[in-house]
């Protein structure tokens, strides 16, 4: 093992340790990691719970967010391949956002310090599923109190992928009338973009 490698090897273990702490989740990590050169991806977590990363990105400080990524994978409860392709933005958007939401508290956790406009996360992918999944936690929030979306994500990391769906959905039926007749048109748009098995 290089040393790139080693260091790789150790900052996904120090944030997996932390994303344990902040979801309350088990990893199912193999605890290996591969560097893949002139990779024509940033990060994969495979299903044999291993994980790749492009070996030029783990050299830059734009690697954290796709660390991070790759570890929630890891967390993520139902990950197996079926699931996964029938139901990726159900995954890859509650994945992304949750790194996106949890990144500022695991960077400060690991004391890791990045140059301004490292991150760009306009430029990451699955804006359209996390677009989606938005717009359905939007309708299910209360008009008025606290920003529950960290809360949100993490409770359905904690559920199979395949069942995702069905709890948002359980949830929008319990909204009042008048509410829940704009959930349910919002979810049936929604879920049509999250049940595609297309790149966004």
């Amino acid at each position: 093992m290089d040393e790139l490698e080693a260091r790789t090897l150790a900052e996904l273990q120090g944030i997996i340790a932390v994303l344990q702490e902040l979801t309350g989740l088990p990893s199912r990590w193999s605890g290996r990691v591969e560097l893949v050169p002139g990779a024509d991806f940033k990060g994969k977590k495979r299903f044999t719970c291993d994980i790749q990363i492009d070996a030029a990105l783990a050299e830059r400080d734009a690697r954290w967010p796709t660390l991070i990524h790759e570890a929630l994978h890891s967390l993520s409860v139902g990950y197996v391949g079926t699931d996964y392709r029938a139901f990726r933005g159900w995954e890859e958007g509650v994945v992304e956002q949750l790194q996106r939401l949890l990144r500022p508290l695991v960077l400060v956790k690991l004391d890791v310090v990045t140059a301004a406009g490292a991150f760009r996360d306009s430029e990451r992918p699955y804006g359209v599923f996390i677009e989606a999944l938005e717009t359905l936690r939007r309708h299910l929030e209360a008009p008025v109190g606290g920003d529950g979306a960290t809360e949100f994500y993490v409770d359905l990391l904690k559920h199979p992928i395949r069942e995702r769906p069905g709890v948002v959905l359980a949830a929008g039926y319990q909204l009042p009338v008048a509410r829940r007749v704009l959930f349910m048109q919002a979810f049936s748009a929604a879920n049509a973009v999250l049940t595609r098995n297309v790149m966004p």
